[in-house]
Parts: structure tokens; sequence; C-alpha cells
């Protein structure tokens, strides 16, 4: 079978021009509805134990979406890259449309956390699943373009969700925003459904047999994405840690004005916007150690100076520049695992980088949680440090192994 033929059969005759595929855009917009929905039942099931003063309730909610997900992620992996990554999707989605709707009808809030919990371990395979599909959707001309929109598109979620949560949380209740995440899941079953035909299955790749570990070692051998996933680790542990210990210290340098506090955290994704969209540009999308390492720099900079100086006017346009460089390092990673890591092996990678990133943000909770030893203020600077000192790393390891941009071009 002509598997490039069946691979490009969706909206074939769109796809010849210079404009995104069709069903590629329909599988963005899918996901970005479904990824707002989901920030809408985690806040509200956050802001449900606020109010009733549940003890230790926005913890368990943290954990719940973040332990099980780490434990079970090489297992889901290897299900995605055995098995059609289409309807591994789409039976995925539907356990999370099932939990969701579950959640929305039960009283108790520690059960509709364990739904939660369920709902991400689903998630995990859906993820994977769609990161598998993109380019077979896309095609390999528009994967990058298709990478950059979808995370500029996760950011604006992240930064409507928020505000959008609590609203809808003070009017109506969690239960709605419960309702409104397993509702979104059906919306991206139908917009998987048709923008990914069964015909295209067999183009996705399959393996007869996987073993959990094959995520993992088809990151660490790949070109690139090998040599600068300790960095991108660093990067990750290294914003986990601002994300807490920057509650006290950016609130002590406003004084406790909760609006200007507001404005640091969308200053910060609004940033990342521009950058993932510079990221998808034709004459950029193949520069992967290039956006990586210097949207790594990028963020490292901005939280180091944030630390330094602790002066509104200036953390402003210091946010915007480490949420540039977020942006542009994410589009990074997504470009150069979907061409340097073997397409048979995309969902299992996925799946454990998905594990790796929630390791790597627990840890940072703990890190930036206030104790006596460092300030807030003091945390932050080591958060800005950390990548730092990781990038410089990792552009010595690059350098001595001939994996500069140059020979990425030609990739």
């Amino acid at each position: 079978m002509d598997t490039q033929k069946t691979r490009r059969a969706p909206f074939a005759a769109l796809r010849r021009g210079t404009a995104m595929p069709v069903a590629a855009q329909v599988l963005i917009a899918g996901t970005l509805f479904s990824r707002l929905g989901d920030t809408l039942a985690s806040l509200g099931l956050v802001l449900h134990a606020a109010d009733r003063d549940i003890r230790f309730g926005v913890t368990e909610v943290m954990l719940a979406e973040l332990i099980p997900t780490v434990l079970a992620a090489p297992l889901i992996g290897s299900v995605v890259d055995r098995f059609s990554a289409r309807a591994v999707c789409l039976w995925a989605l539907l356990a999370q449309s099932l939990s969701l709707g579950a959640a929305t009808v039960v009283g108790g809030f520690h059960v509709r956390v364990a739904l939660i919990a369920l709902s991400a371990l689903a998630g995990v395979a859906s993820v994977a699943a769609g990161f598998k599909m993109l380019p077979a959707v896309a095609g390999d001309r528009h994967t990058g373009r298709a990478n950059s929109l979808l995370t500029a598109g996760l950011s604006v979620a992240g930064l409507i969700g928020p505000p959008l949560a609590g609203f809808l949380n003070s009017q109506w209740g969690t239960g709605v925003l419960l309702a409104v995440d397993a509702g979104s899941f059906l919306v991206l079953a139908g917009c998987t459904m048709l923008a990914v035909p069964s015909s295209v299955d067999v183009a996705i790749g399959r393996r007869p047999a996987t073993r959990l570990a094959d995520g993992y070692r088809a990151l660490r051998d790949a070109p690139v994405v090998g040599t600068l996933m300790p960095a991108l680790a660093a990067a990750m542990l290294a914003t986990s840690i601002e994300n807490v210990a920057g509650v006290f210290y950016l609130r002590d340098v406003v004084n406790g004005n909760d609006t200007v506090f507001g404005l640091f955290l969308a200053t910060w994704a609004l940033g990342s916007v521009p950058g993932a969209l510079l990221a998808g540009r034709v004459d950029w999308a193949d520069r992967h150690t290039l956006l990586i390492l210097g949207g790594i720099a990028g963020m490292g900079l901005g939280l180091l100076l944030t630390g330094l100086i602790p002066v509104a006017a200036v953390i402003f346009p210091l946010f915007l520049i480490a949420g540039f460089g977020n942006g542009a390092c994410n589009v990074g990673l997504r470009n150069a695992v979907h061409s340097r890591v073997p397409a048979e092996v995309h969902g299992s990678a996925w799946a454990c980088f998905q594990a790796l990133s929630r390791s790597c943000i627990g840890l940072g909770f703990l890190l930036g949680t206030p104790n006596s030893l460092v300030s807030s203020q003091g945390q932050v600077i080591v958060s800005g440090v950390i990548p730092l000192v990781a990038i410089a790393w990792a552009a010595l390891v690059t350098v001595r192994r001939g994996e500069h941009t140059v020979t990425e071009t030609s990739a």
C-alpha cells in the first residue's frame, strides 16, 4: 500500500497549496477546546476545595493529576504505538468524557478527585495519540506550523481559562465546569473522527510488539532531543519552583495587589504566543537546537532578573521575554520529537515525556514551597540560575557532538 498517498488522503486537494490543511485546523481547534475544558475542571475542583476549606484539598487535586500519569505513562504510550492511534484516541476521549460526566453528578469531593485522576490517565493516551496523528493530517510540510499554532493556542487557553473558571464557578458551581469538560472531550472526539478518517491508520505506524522503556529510549537516543532533555528538565523544574515561590515573592513586590499579580501571570502567557508563532515560521521550524536552547535561555534570564530586580515595572517585560522563550522552546521540542524520533514510537515517546515533565513539575512545586532556609526571592533567583547552567552544559555537549543548527537545516 502507498502509505504516503494514504497519509495525505483527507482534504488532499487543499494540501497542494501553502495553507494549513483543513484537517489539521480541525484537529487543533478540537484540542484547544478540550484543553480549555481541562483547565475549567481542574480549577473548579481547586476553587471548590478552597471554598469548602477542605484540608489538603488543593494538594489532593494536583497529586491526582500527577502521580497516576507519571506511573502509567510508559504502559499507556506502548498501547498507543501498538494499536491504531486514531482508535486509541477515540476510546480514551470517551473514557475521559464518561469520567467527567460521572464527576458531574456525584457529590463527594474525594470521589470527584478520583474520577479526575481516571480522566488524567486516559488523557495521557489521548494526548500521545494526538501527537502521533498530527503529522498524518498536517503533512510533513505543515507539521512545524501546526505545532506552532497548537502551542500558541494552548497559551491563549491557559490565559483565558483561569478567569473564566472563576466566573463560571461563582455563577453555577463546580458541577457545571466538570460538565463543560466532559462535553469538550466529545467535541474533540468529533473533530478527530472528521480530521483523521480510518483510512489513514496504517500510515500512522504501529509496532507489533513494544516494551515499556521504548519511549524513554527513543527520547534518549534521538539526535538533539536526547542531548537537550536534561536542559528541558531543568527548565521545567525551574519554572515550577517559580510558580510556587513567585506567588509569595511577586505579591510582596506589588504589596499584595491581586490585580497586578494576575497581570504578571497573564504577561507570561501573552509572551508565549508570539514566541510560539515565530518558531513556526518556515525558516525557523527546523532549527530545533536554537529554539530549545534559546527558549530556555529566555526563561532562565527572565526568572533570574525577576529575582534580582524586585520592581514591578521591570518584571513585566521580563515575564514577556520569559514567556516568549517558553513558547519558542515548546514548539522546538514538539518539532524535534516529530522529526527526530521514529514515527512508530511517537506515542510512547510523548507519553514518557509527559511523565518526565510532570515529575519535574511535582519536584519543582515541592522545592518552591516556602521554607526557613531560602527566602521566596532567593528561590526565584535559583529558578533562574538552574536553566542557565543547564543550557551552558547542553551547548557544550551539543558542540562536541556536532548537533548544531547548521546540520539541522539540512535534516
